[in-house]
């Protein structure tokens, strides 16, 4: 019995003992780490594309109050939100800061509102919580 426990005790400190290169996991080689694909295809890009200039976002409005506080839930613009008919054309090209939080907004007779069903109400401001998800919701503020 002793035996069989000494030789698996040697057995466990000899695999133990292997040489740690053979136990490293290999790594992804370097090259495809630095190659950049086309997202059309497959070809590699003959020269890297330079990140775009981010423009500025205008801020329409700063108030240490909250969104609750400075506007009223809009209940059909929120389910035509939800819907994709009513929104910004695009996502946070305006912007509000209420309380510290960066909400999307858009004038409602701005360019910037997109209005399928002409819900929109004239000197209105339109601040978005999570558009294009389900949750949209959708506030009015006063001007």
């Amino acid at each position: 019995m002793q035996r069989i426990w000494a030789a698996l005790l040697a057995g466990t400190i000899a695999a133990a003992a292997a040489p740690a290169a053979a136990q490293e996991l290999r790594r992804t080689d370097e090259r495809h780490l630095q190659r950049q694909f086309d997202p059309v295809g497959p070809q590699m890009l003959e020269t890297a594309r330079s990140p775009e200039a981010a423009r500025p976002r205008p801020v329409l409005l700063r108030s240490p109050r909250s969104l609750a506080e400075l506007g009223s839930y809009d209940a059909k613009a929120s389910a035509a939100c939800r819907a994709r008919d009513f929104g910004q054309f695009e996502q946070h090209r305006a912007t509000v800061v209420l309380a510290g939080r960066t909400y999307g907004a858009a004038l409602s007779q701005g360019e910037d509102l997109a209005d399928a069903k002409g819900l929109a109400v004239p000197k209105v401001l339109y601040v978005f919580e999570q558009q294009s998800t389900t949750a949209c919701r959708v506030w009015r503020l006063r001007g």
